[in-house]
Parts: C-alpha cells; structure tokens; sequence
C-alpha cells in the first residue's frame, strides 16, 4: 500500500514537472543585436578599424553577432571583440569557454590579477579574469573579458552559468554578452602597464553597451 502512494506521489511530481515546462512562456531575447554597432569606432585617443585576427581572438561558431575591431593609438595596438550569444537554454548554442582566447600554438596561460572600474564613480571595482598568453613564437598576448547579462557584469564563470540559469528559469531570457580585450604584451615592458591599459578602454567599452531601459 505505501508503495502504491510512493509512485503516485512520483507520478505527480514528474506530471506537475512537465507541465510546468509546457505551459512556460517561451524563452526570449531581451538584447537588441543593434545595441553591438554602438561600440564607437574612436575610444578615447584610440582609433578603430573593422576586423581582428582569429588567431589572435578565436571567433566562436555559437555566437549570433559579433562586432570585432582594432584599435591604434600612438605605436600601440589593442583589440576589442563583443560577442552576442543567444537561445543558450540549447545546450548547441553555449558559449565555449575553450573560445575565448587563443589555444593553439601557446606554451603558457598565466592568469593575472586584474580589476577596472567599469561604470562611473561611485562605482566600485570589479575583478576580471585576465590571461597571459606565451605564444611559441615567443610572443606575449594580454586578455582581459567579462561576461554581461543586461548591465551586470560577471568575472566568474561559475557566477554567471549560475545567473544565466536563474535569469532562464525566471526571467525567461537567455542572451548573453562576451567582452573581450586584447593587447600584446612586450617582455621589455611590466605587464601591469598594459593592464593599466585595457582598465583604462574597459570603462568606454562598458559604456557603449549599457542598455538605459536596463536600468
């Protein structure tokens, strides 16, 4: 007898489950693509141009839209990709951590400690996942990225994989941006001066995707 009332209860579990999923609104974008064309073409005393190396930042088959520029200023070089990843309730469509910097070729990746503040004061400091990229060539490559879902900004992967699972059950969104900035990083020259430059391009960057009707 309390064997049949188990499976009833189980049964109904798995009914109230699967109806639950079928009467769910369906799952919608909430980023307008347009919004990746505001990334401006000058950043500051930084001029731009269409177009950056895949071997210098992988493109990644799963994204929708992708807005990849290079900027020059002076003698230095810096690239800035901002990928659009929607519908990543489909497993296909996720982005792919193996796709956010250069994997081929490569001796090391060093993390480094990195943290820029994003929006205006009285905005605090957030930390930011940063690489090193020893290439064989014996060339250095510099990568600072965040994730941002809406205006909120995630360094961690385990962070934003949580959010992006919170904002698909409830909020039915699940669109995603990848920022990435890159730089060659000189052995003659300490690391934390090109790290104080990607800081400083983080916050235009930042700003020319921030949505007001997020607020």
């Amino acid at each position: 007898m309390k064997m049949g009332w188990r499976l009833t209860l189980t049964l109904m579990l798995f009914g109230a489950g699967a109806a639950v999923l079928h009467l769910a609104p369906p799952v919608k974008a909430a980023v307008n693509p347009v919004l990746l064309f505001s990334l401006p073409m000058t950043l500051g005393e930084w001029a731009g141009a269409e177009g950056i190396p895949y071997d210098i930042l992988p493109g990644d088959p799963s994204e929708k839209l992708s807005v990849r520029r290079t900027y020059k200023s002076g003698g230095r070089v810096a690239w800035v990709a901002v990928s659009l990843f929607v519908g990543q309730d489909d497993e296909a469509r996720r982005g792919s951590i193996n796709k956010i910097y250069p994997q081929r070729s490569i001796s090391l990746i060093e993390a480094v400690p990195f943290t820029a503040r994003l929006g205006a004061p009285p905005s605090s400091p957030v930390t930011l996942p940063a690489v090193l990229v020893h290439q064989e060539s014996e060339q250095r490559l510099l990568v600072a990225y965040w994730h941002q879902i809406g205006n909120s900004v995630y360094g961690n992967e385990y962070g934003f994989r949580l959010a992006l699972m919170r904002d698909l059950i409830f909020s039915r969104r699940a669109d995603t941006l990848l920022i990435r900035i890159a730089m060659p990083a000189s052995p003659g020259r300490p690391v934390a001066d090109d790290l104080a430059v990607v800081a400083s391009l983080a916050p235009s960057v930042y700003a020319a995707l921030y949505q007001e009707s997020a607020k």
